[in-house]
């Protein structure tokens, strides 16, 4: 496989600078992005009993750009690492898993206004809220998809609708389970439109995914005769019974789940204005109907030239999960679910709801009031410092039983970002939790340490190694 690999890079670039007379442009370019951490309580807080400590990510991607009047590609080859997880004695980052092919799509101009684009690819619409790259993750997200755009630069107008068909490999003759996680199915469609020179900026977008219904397991007990035998004669017999677990797949059961909404930013000298929301309905992969909401805005305000301050508020829909409620959640959830976006930039840089808003069906719902104050000290140095408060919008957590304070607690995080040339970037943080007796609980301790910690330095490197002049 490594062969093979290092055979296809090595063909693709000698074919690509042999060909140089015949691009349109042509460029190779680079990623380095090492992240020193370290972990006193991310994503989860650390009680008594455990110890904080150190790590490094790694993430190496090499780019490969073509661009005619017709014709654009895009190809990267990931390494996203943890230092240490491969053998030093034989770097054996394939079987490990850690090196692949992150991005590999192309896209087809019709005209001037309308093309095709299709491949693995790693999208983003509006802020990243429920479509992004995950950047902070160093795998990133990319998707499978077939898509087809369109804008009229003049009128500032864009749009996108993009669909995806995956299932599991081998393809068999006919319908076959699908085992992944992933959807089965996925289609967007996403207009944007901006007036008033770019004062005003309004996008709609509509989701929808799909979900086969998951592997379920039935008990199973068959039973067995086992006659007892004295020499030639039959003394008698015992039964003896066993018990299974079956599994039973549903390949044709999916369940669709949609999504639509919008965002608007308004932008008029030192004021900006976010305002978003959307509605989640259909069902989710287990059956159950959904109806959930989310809603959220921000104004921000350039008070002198270097200090911005930003000040907002966000509100995900949550489940009732107590006993009274029982037999409706049962049927309904209304836990909004954040899709594909990128959780890291909204909703505190220590992680914690992440994972709660994407994977749980019944979460409670969550809450945030969020400042922040933005310092630039010049063109390539700033200081960021954001406080989040955050809550729970039940009482209940999803265990249905556990009746908390809907007070979670806050958070600081202070952010330095440092940019000496175009192509570096340092980014340093120290970010701090302060949890109430709720946070203590939903994340099941019993001996807390009061708050948790988290400090990291990240550095980025964007090399470009090769770009041909344009024919």
């Amino acid at each position: 496989m490594k062969q093979v690999l290092h055979r296809f890079l090595i063909i693709f670039i000698l074919l690509a600078l042999s060909a140089g007379s015949l691009l349109a442009q042509f460029s190779i370019s680079g990623e380095f992005r090492p992240r020193g951490e370290y972990r006193d309580g991310y994503t989860k807080l650390r009680d008594s009993t455990q110890t904080a400590y150190g790590d490094i990510l790694g993430r190496e991607r090499i780019i490969f750009d073509y661009k005619n009047e017709k014709f654009t590609t895009h190809f990267t080859l990931q390494h996203a690492f943890v230092f240490g997880e491969n053998n030093y004695y034989n770097s054996d980052t394939i079987k490990n898993n850690t090196i692949n092919v992150f991005e590999a799509w192309f896209k087809f101009n019709f005209c001037t206004n309308f093309s095709i684009r299709v491949g693995r690819m790693s999208i983003s619409y509006d802020d990243q809220r429920l479509i992004g790259y995950n950047n902070w993750r160093p795998q990133g997200s990319a998707h499978d998809l077939i898509g087809f755009q369109w804008g009229i630069e003049k009128a500032a107008y864009h749009g996108d609708f993009s669909f995806a068909i995956n299932n599991a490999s081998p393809a068999g003759a006919f319908l076959s389970d699908y085992y992944l996680k992933n959807y089965k199915y996925m289609a967007y469609l996403w207009n944007q439109k901006t007036f008033f020179k770019e004062k005003l900026k309004i996008s709609v977008i509509g989701i929808v995914d799909a979900f086969q219904l998951p592997t379920r397991y039935e008990k199973v007990t068959s039973t067995q005769i086992l006659w007892v035998v004295n020499g030639n004669d039959t003394v008698g017999h015992t039964n003896l019974s066993t018990t299974s677990q079956v599994p039973i797949t549903s390949p044709s059961q999916i369940y669709a789940r949609f999504t639509v909404g919008g965002n608007a930013w308004f932008n008029r000298k030192n004021l900006s204005i976010w305002a978003g929301g959307y509605y989640q309905g259909g069902h989710i992969q287990d059956g159950r109907e959904v109806s959930a909401n989310f809603c959220g805005g921000t104004v921000a305000y350039q008070i002198v030239k270097p200090f911005k301050l930003m000040v907002g508020y966000e509100h995900l829909s949550g489940t009732d999960n107590s006993p009274a409620n029982k037999a409706e959640a049962a049927k309904k959830v209304t836990s909004f679910n954040m899709l594909y976006g990128t959780n890291h930039q909204f909703y505190g840089y220590m992680d914690f709801f992440g994972s709660m808003i994407t994977t749980s069906p019944n979460h409670p719902g969550l809450n945030q009031i969020n400042a922040r104050g933005t310092i630039n000290f010049s063109k390539i140095t700033s200081l960021e410092a954001t406080f989040r408060h955050f809550s729970f919008d039940n009482e209940y957590l999803a265990d249905g039983k556990t009746k908390v304070n809907k007070t979670l607690g806050s958070e600081l995080d202070l952010m330095f970002l440092y940019k000496p040339i175009p192509n570096v970037e340092l980014n340093a943080a120290y970010c701090y939790f302060f949890p109430t007796s709720t946070m203590e609980v939903y994340n099941g301790l019993k001996s807390s340490v009061r708050g948790s910690q988290y400090v990291y330095l990240m550095i980025t490197y964007k090399p470009n190694f090769f770009t041909s002049e344009k024919k």
